[in-house]
């Protein structure tokens, strides 16, 4: 099979993006052969994730390669009070991805994988509609990457809006081409937490946030938005950073 990476989707004079992409959600059941702390969840996850990459020599070329990724997954749905995921039992989590190779591949490869720490159970899938889309908000923290760390004491709050707009842009071309930028992407930003949100990947401690974007009402913007649901926002996505959910004004 051909591994599809990016797409030819023809773009409309004016920015105007045809409706030929689709998002997929995965939704998947494991079993705990450990306990896992709530920090360390997303970790735990990916490695499950790289595992089934790691079984095809073409996805694992995937998996190494530098570049967008163009999926993204969530932690647990399921809340512990303690904040320690129990070995022993199930819980839930769900990958959004735009491939249909990659989507197949995940749902079929997964469920019959094991690390240290999880063993798949079952897998489904479903197609996410395009509807209109009023609020994305993140379910796990959203990462901007800066030289120096978490952005609060590096940039002000106009500097992290441009780069978490210029991200997704940058995201949306790799997979759809060029477009016109003059578009208004959010009407607002709002940070959700009152202290960073910190998630442990590779011993490395990283500071992130809950936030809530405003989606414009254009149609560049909606279709964005719509990607966003797969990709994730800004970095780290396929580590499990910058999963999105949404909320509809219809």
């Amino acid at each position: 099979m051909q591994i599809i990476l990016y797409y030819e989707i023809n773009i409309q004079k004016g920015g105007a993006i045809l409706e030929n992409v689709q998002v997929y959600q995965i939704d998947f059941k494991v079993y705990l052969l450990k306990s896992i702390p709530l920090t360390h969840v997303l970790e735990e996850i990916s490695n499950f994730i790289d595992t089934g990459l790691a079984k095809n020599n073409k996805m694992l070329e995937f998996h190494k390669r530098r570049g967008f990724k163009n999926y993204s997954h969530n932690g647990f749905k399921e809340l512990e009070i303690d904040k320690i995921y129990k070995e022993g039992k199930v819980y839930s989590f769900s990958i959004r991805c735009i491939d249909d190779y990659l989507k197949d591949y995940f749902f079929k490869v997964l469920p019959d994988i094991s690390t240290s720490s999880m063993k798949g159970l079952v897998a489904t899938v479903k197609p996410i509609p395009q509807i209109y889309i009023e609020k994305l908000y993140t379910v796990t923290p959203l990462i901007l990457k800066l030289e120096g760390g978490y952005w609060k004491g590096q940039i002000d709050f106009l500097s992290y809006e441009k780069k978490i707009v210029s991200n997704a842009i940058k995201k949306a071309k790799a997979l759809i081409g060029d477009f016109v930028e003059d578009f208004e992407l959010f009407n607002g930003i709002k940070i959700l937490n009152h202290k960073p949100i910190a998630n442990t990947y590779k011993n490395i401690t990283l500071l992130g946030d809950k936030v809530e974007f405003t989606i414009a009402g254009n149609e560049t913007a909606q279709k964005i938005a719509y990607i966003l649901l797969a990709t994730g926002v800004c970095n780290n996505c396929s580590r499990g950073y910058g999963f999105v959910n949404f909320k509809s004004g219809y």
